[in-house]
């Protein structure tokens, strides 16, 4: 009997945690919105392509102009930067022709990389 209620226990933790990450995800999604009026994961817009962002050095997507200051600020697009780049790009890259003015809120900002993170080659929005 405490087996069987342990594995019932387990399945719903598992369940839930899952859940949970899926919700997170659901919600970046839901901000990358904001985003599409420049971005898309797959094409360049006005702002540069999405599709494998998290771990790529800033300004190296081919076929995309980039300004000098993106070009010249050895940024590693990493959690880490992305939530600085993305709570105020223009103090972060002075000079960026990124015309956002930030997201101030840590907790959207962070769903949103979360969203990032899974714009990669096994998305099908990549491919």
């Amino acid at each position: 009997m405490i087996t069987r209620y342990l594995a019932i226990t387990l399945v719903a933790l598992v369940n839930s945690t899952i859940a949970g990450e899926n919700q997170d995800v659901s919600v970046g999604e839901q901000l990358y919105v904001q985003c599409t009026g420049c971005h898309s994961p797959s094409y360049h817009r006005t702002g540069p392509k999405h599709c494998n962002i998290v771990g790529k050095q800033a300004a190296t997507a081919k076929g995309f102009d980039y300004t000098e200051a993106l070009k010249n600020s050895g940024i590693i697009w990493n959690f880490d930067s992305l939530d600085l780049f993305l709570k105020n790009p223009i103090k972060m890259v002075p000079g960026t022709s990124m015309g956002f003015i930030g997201m101030n809120q840590k907790q959207q900002r962070h769903e949103l990389i979360r969203f990032l993170q899974t714009l990669d080659n096994n998305n099908p929005r990549c491919q």
